[in-house]
């Protein structure tokens, strides 16, 4: 059973915590788990079983928490009038340290099991730099980099400009153009799946509840990282840089081989910039898996419940017993 927790930031803006209920926990620490950009916690939560990271997680004895950031369908966003306008920094400032705080508290825990995926891992390495790391037990990333020079999205970073006298970019709306060419492998399509690894229910699913819009601000300040040269703060002061001190989480780096929004080279680059204690695992056919892996498939693709579920699984269960 999940219910939906209405948290309000310093800045008052309400965002909603998910938490799956359950009464057979039996590990010492919560998982926490984050979306990426363009995205909001049905990534982990399809309404499908067999591909629902999340209720899996449950099964495995943890108490699992999921947030939908600002701007997202289930916090305060355009779609509730609250606002139209919001960047990383108030996630990194607002969000998550109210989400945090709340799940600690929650759970009577010190500690607690970062998962992200694409953005949601980004934010999991820049929070150390703002707040505590001592609050992370370990960090799980799905599909994240520190650097996308070598993303096949850079090649739509001009056309993004072009459009940033809008406050926000509707992608959701974007995305629901090509509906009737979901189950075609298409351009637009191969920057958030690789379509093999999808089930017909899951793409629709995704398509009509996942996708969300991106803010001016947020995009300006990621699409930095494409340069390898961090990720500048709009409130000002150093930009967050992934060889920072700071960042010393043990952090598990999971990628596709087909990932045209989270590269492999990049992922490899971070891997090796990281200061903390660093495990990468690739899938995909050349490396031993049954399919080729996409950007959002790791998370729920056809494969990943024998595939990259296991392998994230294993290093939560490691790093709980520490």
């Amino acid at each position: 059973m999940k219910e939906k927790i209405i948290l309000k930031t310093p800045d008052h803006w309400n965002i909603a915590l998910y938490k799956y209920k359950t009464p057979n926990v039996t590990r010492k620490y919560p998982v926490f788990l984050l979306h990426g950009i363009a995205s909001n916690h049905t990534i982990w939560d399809t309404g499908f079983r067999d591909y629902d990271f999340a209720l899996h997680l449950v099964d495995q004895g943890y108490q699992v928490y999921s947030l939908d950031l600002r701007g997202r369908t289930g916090s305060d966003g355009p779609h509730t009038g609250r606002g139209d306008v919001w960047s990383i920094d108030d996630y990194l400032l607002c969000d998550l340290p109210a989400a945090i705080e709340y799940i600690l508290e929650d759970c009577n825990a010190e500690k607690l099991h970062w998962v992200g995926h694409s953005l949601g891992g980004i934010l999991g390495f820049f929070y150390q730099i703002r707040h505590k790391a001592g609050n992370l037990q370990s960090l799980t990333a799905f599909s994240s980099a520190l650097t996308y020079t070598f993303s096949t999205i850079n090649h739509l970073r001009t056309y993004m400009d072009y459009l940033s006298a809008f406050l926000y970019y509707p992608v959701d709306t974007w995305y629901k153009l090509v509906y009737p060419f979901i189950d075609m492998d298409t351009y637009l399509t191969r920057f958030i799946w690789n379509a093999d690894n999808l089930t017909p229910e899951v793409k629709r699913f995704i398509i009509n509840n996942t996708v969300q819009k991106i803010a001016v601000l947020e995009w300006n300040q990621i699409k930095t990282i494409s340069a390898a040269e961090g990720m500048p703060r709009i409130s000002g002061g150093f930009n967050h840089y992934v060889n920072d001190r700071r960042i010393v989480t043990p952090a598990f780096l999971i990628t596709g081989d087909r990932d045209w929004v989270c590269a492999v080279d990049g992922v490899e680059w971070t891997r090796d910039q990281l200061k903390c204690p660093t495990r990468m695992a690739i899938f995909g056919k050349e490396y031993g898996s049954k399919n080729h892996y996409g950007h959002l498939d790791i998370v729920c693709g056809i494969n990943a419940p024998k595939e990259t579920w296991p392998a994230a699984v294993g290093w939560l269960a490691e790093r709980d017993g520490v």
